[in-house]
């Protein structure tokens, strides 16, 4: 297994760049924890069936050096095409690194991910995917980067909350119709008595990728009575929520993801989204999903700019969707650039989902994802679909964004 770790290098993901690491800043001054505050979907490619890798978490090294794992989960590939971990944990303040130990054959891009927890959060998260993609060890001298899951704080962090919130479950299945059930609890994280006055606002919101929520998105809204209760350090309170699934218009909502958002208790005057700790609920499919991976591996060539429609993963849960971008030159310099591409997907003809915009520059070409829990979960694909077709709209590069290349390239996927 790979542990050794040599040297440091650092990519910002939202400014791509490759530099030596500074020296870390003093951890903050730890806080009191918050319960499972930190969750995560890491997805693993290119494992060969019968091998293992093990993910590991721990603070970072120039923290602890021995990097003692707070989490650690090996995992041995059955024949997947790429394997998936959903990470649940209590971290308090500091710094951290998420770590992928590998047979020594595998290169690994990247080698593990840094990020930093502030108020219980991920500072500033990029919103990238948390992806490991091994490959054979290439000739020569090549080094394995970490990359940032925390863009640069844009200004000093706020004030420490002190009531901290979250749903119970974050995450839960339904079938069509049946009642869903979340309990919200408010937890005094601070020293000292804290009285919560709190007016319950909930809202439903149907889950698009790439959109930020607004209360005039809102599917379902729920107002409660007003609370007015003391509590002690670590003390808890807790609202329970229903919600029968209907619309504003007393309609039964589609499959699909859904937002359960409710109003941060630690912000006074106007109603604000929590957008941290939100409950997402899946109504299935009464008839299933489709659950299969479709290699595709079909290029389009608009203006010079080719785009390959790698693969895409459908299952119970979710659909992803692997492409990949090369323009016809490399543009100066190549590791400070990227491809951006925005994109939009529909079934057999129906609604058109906008997906955003997704990249990852590597070498001469840029690799895009979308789908799992970053940038955003895709819904899944019913069963009896028979056709998905999949647009890239326009693509750019970010040392000229003003430069965009209009397409589109167009994939015609048949799901049968």
């Amino acid at each position: 297994m790979k542990k050794l770790i040599i040297g440091l290098i650092v990519v910002i993901l939202l400014v791509p760049v490759s530099c030596a690491a500074p020296a870390p800043a003093p951890a903050p001054a730890p806080t009191a924890t918050a319960p499972d505050n930190i969750r995560m979907t890491v997805t693993v490619s290119g494992l060969e069936k019968g091998e293992e890798a093990t993910l590991t978490l721990s603070l970072s090294p120039g923290i602890d050096p021995a990097g003692k794992p707070i989490f650690k989960q090996t995992i041995k590939n059955n024949g997947e095409r790429s394997l998936t971990v959903k990470i649940t944990t209590s971290l308090k303040d500091g710094y951290y690194l998420l770590l992928l130990e590998t047979p020594d054959k595998y290169f690994r891009e990247p080698k593990g991910y840094l990020f930093m927890v502030s108020q219980s959060q991920i500072v500033n998260p990029t919103g990238r995917n948390v992806i490991f993609n091994l490959r054979p060890q290439p000739e020569g001298l090549w080094a394995e980067a970490y990359i940032s899951l925390s863009a640069p704080p844009k200004a000093p962090p706020p004030p420490a909350p002190l009531i901290f919130s979250r749903a119970v479950p974050d995450e839960a299945y339904y079938l069509p119709g049946e009642t869903v059930e979340v309990k919200l609890l408010f937890k005094n994280v601070s020293s000292n008595n804290v009285t919560l006055k709190y007016l319950p606002e909930i809202h439903v919101a149907k889950h698009h990728v790439g959109k930020h929520l607004s209360t005039g998105q809102a599917l379902y809204s729920w107002t409660g009575r007003e609370l007015l209760v003391e509590l002690k350090p670590d003390e808890t309170t807790t609202i329970d929520f229903t919600w029968d699934q209907k619309d504003t218009k007393g309609e039964q909502v589609p499959p699909g993801w859904y937002y359960i958002t409710w109003k941060d208790p630690n912000v006074t005057g106007e109603t604000v989204w929590k957008t941290g700790n939100v409950a997402m609920v899946l109504v299935r499919y009464s008839q299933g999903a489709i659950e299969k991976i479709i290699e595709v591996n079909e290029s389009q060539t608009v203006k010079d700019i080719t785009i390959t429609l790698e693969r895409i993963v459908l299952t119970a849960e979710e659909m992803m969707i692997y492409v990949r971008g090369t323009p016809a030159y490399i543009p100066p310099p190549s590791k400070n650039s990227q491809m951006e591409g925005f994109a939009e997907y529909s079934i057999d003809g129906g609604e058109v989902i906008p997906l955003g915009q997704g990249s990852l520059w590597k070498e001469n070409r840029s690799e895009f994802h979308w789908g799992g829990r970053r940038p955003g979960v895709l819904d899944p694909v019913p069963n009896g679909a028979k056709e998905l077709v999949f647009r890239i709209k326009n693509v750019s590069m970010t040392h000229t964004p003003s430069e965009i290349v209009e397409g589109p390239w167009e994939f015609n996927v048949p799901l049968e």
